[in-house]
C-alpha cells in the first residue's frame, strides 16, 4: 500500500512512446515526453540567406530613394520641403517610400526572428546523442529527412534549469539500479525497443527536491550540532581557530552549493553567503560565552 501512495506522487498520466504508429507519429512522441529531446533545426544557413537577400534589397531601395532626391533638387527643390506638394506633384516618392516600409518591415521581423532562434541553447552533448541513437537504431524517417545528422544546426527548447546536472546524475544512478519502482519511472519508454532509458520528469523532479531539501538540511544541522559542541568544551584559543574554520569551510560550502544548484549571480550569493555565516555567528553566541581555561 506505501508503495502504490508513493508511485501516486509521480501522476504516471502519459504518452508510451511505443505506442504510437512508426514514423513521424512515433518520433513526436518521443520528443514530447521529455523536454530535453526538443531538438530541431535552427536553419542557420537559410536565415542568413534571407536576411542578406533582404538586407539588399533595402540597399536598392535606398539608392532609389537618393537618385530620386538628387534628381528632384535639380529640377524642383520645394518638392523635398513639403511633402503634400510632392504628393500632388507625382507621388514617386511617397510610392518609394510605402516600399521602402514594408521591406524594412519584413527585415526588422526577420532579424527578430534571428535574434530569438539565436538565443536558443545547442543541446548537450548526452541529449543529442540519446535522439541521434534512436534515429541510428529505430530509423523513423526516412534518409532524407533525418534532420538530427545536422549537428551544427540543431538546437534544443528546453529551457535552462538550475538542476539539470543533478538531474542527469539521478538519471545516471536509476540506470544503474534495478526494482520495480524504478522500472515504473521508466514507463514513457521500453528500452528493448527505443534504446533509450527514459523516465518520468514528474519522477525525477521528485526525486532532484528530495536530494536539495537534504542538502539544504544538512547545511544547517550539521554545522550547528559540530559549533554546539565546541562552544560548550572550548578551553583556548586553539579551539576557537578550530571553530572559525569551521564557519568558514560550511559557509563555502553553502557558496558552492548556491552556485550549482540556481542561477543566483555574484552579489546574491555574497549576500546568501553572508547571511548563512551570520545564522552561525549568532548561533554561536547565543549557545553561551566560552568558560574560561582550566588552571592546574
Amino acid at each position: 500500500m506505501e508503495y502504490k501512495l508513493f508511485l501516486s506522487l509521480f501522476d504516471f498520466d502519459i504518452v508510451v512512446v511505443e505506442n504510437c504508429p512508426e514514423g513521424y507519429p512515433r518520433l513526436a512522441a518521443l520528443l514530447d515526453c521529455d523536454e530535453k529531446f526538443m531538438l530541431y533545426r535552427k536553419f542557420g544557413f537559410l536565415q542568413a540567406r534571407i536576411l542578406l537577400n533582404k538586407q539588399d534589397e533595402l540597399r536598392e531601395l535606398e539608392k532609389d530613394l537618393d537618385r530620386l532626391d538628387k534628381v528632384d533638387q535639380g529640377k524642383d527643390p520645394s518638392l523635398l520641403k513639403s511633402r503634400e506638394k510632392d504628393d500632388a506633384t507625382n507621388g514617386r516618392r511617397k510610392k518609394l517610400l510605402n516600399d521602402i516600409e514594408g521591406k524594412f518591415t519584413e527585415y526588422a521581423q526577420l532579424l527578430t526572428t534571428a535574434r530569438d532562434i539565436a538565443s536558443f541553447n545547442r543541446p548537450a552533448a548526452r541529449d543529442y546523442q540519446s535522439v541521434k541513437s534512436y534515429f541510428d537504431e529505430e530509423a523513423p524517417l526516412c534518409t532524407v529527412e533525418s534532420y538530427i545528422y545536422w549537428k551544427e544546426d540543431i538546437i534544443t527548447l528546453k529551457p535552462g534549469r538550475e538542476t539539470a546536472w543533478l538531474d542527469a546524475f539521478i538519471e545516471r544512478v536509476l540506470q544503474k539500479l534495478s526494482s520495480r519502482f524504478i522500472r515504473e519511472l521508466s514507463r514513457k519508454t521500453d528500452p528493448e525497443v527505443t534504446g533509450i532509458m527514459l523516465y518520468s520528469r514528474k519522477g525525477i523532479d521528485v526525486v532532484a527536491l528530495l536530494v536539495i531539501t537534504a542538502m539544504v538540511l544538512a547545511l544547517l544541522i550539521i554545522p550547528v550540532y559540530i559549533l554546539w559542541h565546541l562552544t560548550r568544551a572550548i578551553q583556548s584559543g586553539k579551539d576557537t581557530a578550530i571553530i572559525i574554520g569551521i564557519l568558514l569551510v560550511f559557509t563555502l560550502t553553502f557558496s558552492g552549493t548556491l552556485s550549482l544548484l540556481t542561477r543566483a549571480q555574484r552579489h546574491e550569493i555574497l549576500a546568501s553567503a553572508a547571511a548563512y555565516c551570520a545564522v552561525l555567528v549568532v548561533f554561536i553566541g547565543n549557545v553561551g560565552q566560552p568558560s574560561p581555561p582550566k588552571t592546574s
